[in-house]
């Protein structure tokens, strides 16, 4: 059985990524109206993300890697981008800071904004595409019990 905590990551990834995409596509129509939804997505999924997708033990785990000079076992090349800006994140701060509270740091971090949402275009195109597609589902299923 999956994590609830793992899905409660991805269902706020998913909601964000639908406030990110309808956000940019209000601010492109102020300028462009007739702006196409696959030029919505690209905008969107380059900007950046209100935080970092990742569960506090998946990231206490790869920055522990990381500070002993391991490499990643991942093979995604945005996840490792990821956990990289983390790591530096947590360097920069353990500097700073009194080092008893490092799960504090680490924390605080992951709910930090990200520089992106960390999955490529055609990922956040089919989040988008799919939640568009059920939201329909379900208003139609609406009327029809009405």
């Amino acid at each position: 059985m999956k994590n609830t905590i793992t899905y409660s990551v991805r269902d706020t990834r998913k909601q964000d990524i639908i406030n990110s995409f309808f956000k940019t596509l209000k601010e492109e129509r102020k300028t462009r109206p007739f702006i196409t939804q696959n030029e919505v997505i690209e905008q969107a999924a380059k900007g950046s993300a209100p935080r970092f997708y990742v569960t506090f033990e998946n990231a206490r785990r790869f920055v522990s890697l990381l500070m002993r000079g391991k490499r990643l076992p991942i093979v995604n090349k945005n996840k490792v981008e990821m956990y990289k800006e983390i790591y530096r994140r947590y360097k920069a701060r353990l500097k700073d800071s009194d080092k008893r509270y490092k799960y504090i740091i680490l924390e605080s971090i992951i709910e930090e904004p990200a520089p992106s949402f960390y999955i490529d275009e055609e990922t956040f195109r089919g989040i988008v595409y799919r939640t568009l597609r059920d939201t329909c589902r379900k208003s139609e299923h609406h009327k029809a019990i009405a």
